[in-house]
Order: C-alpha cells, then sequence, then structure tokens
C-alpha cells in the first residue's frame, strides 16, 4: 500500500522536515514537499520529492494556475500528485510541527473501536484532551465553553477514513487566543482517541491530518478565502460529507509538537475574521445540505454548488471543485 506525506512550505528546509524524513522514509513513505513562489530555489532535502512551482504547472496545467501563488492551497496539488502516484493514503503536516520520534505517526486503521461524541451541535474538541482553557481555530467563539465530558469512554466501532492528530506545546488556536489568553505550553493528555458522530462539528486543520483513501476527494483546500482559513474551511466540508459516506473524523492525542515559525498576530487576527464572523453561518448552510449520494466527488460538488448558490464560496472555487473532482476521478480507480 502506497502511503504519501505532503508538506508545503515557503522556508529553508527546517528540522521538521529532516525528523519527518528520517522517520517515515524508514517506515515506506514517499515524501511529497509542494514549493510556491517564496520557496528558496536552492531546496533540498535528500530522500524527499520536491515539487517546485514550475513543475506544479507543468503537471496540473489549469488546475495549478487556478491556484494563486504564495497561498497555502497550493498544498492541494500535493495531494493530486500523491494520487498520480498511486497513494492509498495521505499524511499531512507543516514545516513547523516536529514528530516526536517515538509516536509519529500514531494513525490507526479506518476501522476502530472508539469513544464517540454522538451530540448534535459545535463543541471544543480539545476540552476532551485537557482541562486548560483552550479551543481550536475555527470554532465559533460561543462555542468555547461547549467542553466535552473526559471521562467519555463508551466504545464503538467507526469508520474514520479523516484522523486529526493534536499538538503540543504550541497548538493550534486563533489570534484572539494568542492575544488574550495564550498560556506557556500546553501538553495534551496521550493515547486518547474520539470521534464525532453525525451532526456534531469541531474544527480540523492540516497539521498532523490523514485521509484514507475514500475521502481524498475531500482534502480540497478552497482558494477564494485567505491562507488563515482555507484548512478551517475544508475541515468543516469535509466532516459534513463524511457522515454521508457513513463515516466521521477521528481525533489522536499529540504525535507531534509545535514550534511556530513568526507570526504578525495582528495581521493573523485580520486574516481569520471570517473564523469568528461567517462560521455559524457556514454551518448552517452545512446542515441544510442533502444529498442521495455517497461518493465523495459527487459530494463534493453538490456541496461546492450549494454554498456557491448561496453565496458562501466564490464562482471560482466551484470551477476549481469541478476540475478537481474531474481530474481525481483518474486515480479514484
Amino acid at each position: 500500500m502506497m502511503k504519501a506525506f505532503v508538506l508545503t512550505t515557503i522556508n529553508s528546509p527546517t528540522d521538521a522536515l529532516f525528523k519527518y524524513r528520517d522517520i517515515l522514509v524508514d517506515l515506506g513513505w514517499n515524501i511529497i514537499i509542494v514549493g510556491d513562489k517564496k520557496t528558496p530555489s536552492t531546496f533540498d532535502v535528500p530522500g524527499a520529492e520536491y515539487l517546485s512551482i514550475d513543475q506544479q504547472y507543468d503537471e496540473f496545467g489549469e488546475i495549478a494556475s487556478l491556484i494563486p501563488a504564495n497561498h497555502y492551497a497550493r498544498k492541494t496539488l500535493g495531494y493530486l500528485y500523491a494520487l498520480k502516484k498511486g497513494a492509498e493514503i495521505i499524511a499531512e503536516s507543516d514545516d513547523d510541527n516536529i514528530p516526536y520520534a517515538d509516536r509519529y505517526p500514531n494513525f490507526v486503521p479506518s476501522q476502530v473501536k472508539t469513544p464517540i461524541i454522538e451530540a448534535r451541535g459545535v463543541y471544543n474538541v480539545y476540552s476532551y484532551f485537557t482541562s486548560q482553557k483552550i479551543w481550536p481555530r475555527g470554532l465559533p467563539l460561543d462555542a468555547i465553553k461547549n467542553k466535552i465530558d473526559q471521562t467519555l469512554t463508551d466504545e464503538k466501532e467507526v469508520t474514520c477514513y479523516v484522523q486529526q492528530g493534536l499538538a503540543d506545546l504550541d497548538p493550534d488556536v486563533d489570534a484572539i487566543y494568542r492575544l488574550t489568553a495564550s498560556e506557556a505550553e500546553i501538553i495534551f493528555d496521550s493515547g486518547k482517541k474520539l470521534a464525532l458522530g453525525a451532526g456534531c462539528y469541531t474544527p480540523f486543520n492540516t497539521q498532523n491530518t490523514l485521509f484514507y483513501k475514500p475521502a481524498f476527494p475531500l482534502m480540497l483546500l478552497p482558494i477564494g478565502v485567505h491562507s488563515r482559513v482555507t484548512d478551517i474551511w475544508r475541515g468543516y466540508i469535509a466532516q459534513r460529507l463524511l457522515w454521508c459516506m457513513d463515516s466521521a473524523v477521528l481525533f489522536l492525542s499529540p504525535s507531534v509538537y509545535q514550534l511556530r515559525n513568526e507570526h504578525n498576530l495582528l495581521k493573523d487576527f485580520e486574516a481569520e475574521v471570517p473564523l469568528y464572523t461567517d462560521v455559524k453561518k457556514f454551518i448552517d448552510l452545512l446542515e441544510s445540505f442533502s444529498s442521495e449520494s455517497r461518493q465523495a466527488s459527487e459530494l463534493m460538488v453538490e456541496l461546492y454548488s450549494h454554498l456557491y448558490q448561496h453565496q458562501f464560496l466564490s464562482e471560482i472555487d466551484l470551477k476549481l471543485c469541478q476540475l478537481w473532482s474531474q481530474e481525481i476521478s483518474k486515480y479514484m480507480g
């Protein structure tokens, strides 16, 4: 089974990249690093395959041209490239998330016995893994106190085509948290997992995430929004469509820790405004979506059309989704 690890960067190779390389190559993974215009021309990580921006245009033509340069969504082309090479599993991360040598990867088979929260609504998933006051980026601000019982242990057999590992030390939180409530470091509980049942929403990102092949079409990153928003919108979309596929997102205790790249927090705040002001409308639109399909590519086009018709996603996102679904169908088998 071909397994691929995808990451995008605008920096010189970081310690994290070499550590992922050292762990994953020995386990038989293919490592694909997606460049951008800002990525140094001398970029090289021996043992990994580097996809330069020129190669992206050569390989994927119209799709590569639609995705803006210097946008996080260029990572989408790494997913396509992995699928074209025959990937059955795709994991991903960022260049400031460092794997624990004794824990990474800690993803589990897609069929797993796990605790599951089946309450409808929006919940703070971090509350299941720590008692510290913290919430994930993209959580509606009025849901911060919607906590999950840490003693939830009743297990069910669940299909989890998407799995999100957390990150210790400086996990993924929004700029409001960093500006007002940030603690010195966060260490989440170890050895835990939790699935979210149908109707139970929480944001998840692209920083320590795994997709099994049936869910590959759900990996598309929207391009009509800022890079600080795109992965969160993708996560909510994937969550909603997994339920149509009798699947769910599984959250796992950390197998990485983050030493965050330098950020301007006020600029992050400005970029994240849709996460604070539009997320409730977004979830309402997801809740109003219905489909008879169980096939991920069809579901994506239907949901993107639904979101476009309600003026939530742009026309360019719908066009990208249609092209993406056509391209990905060549390799899904």
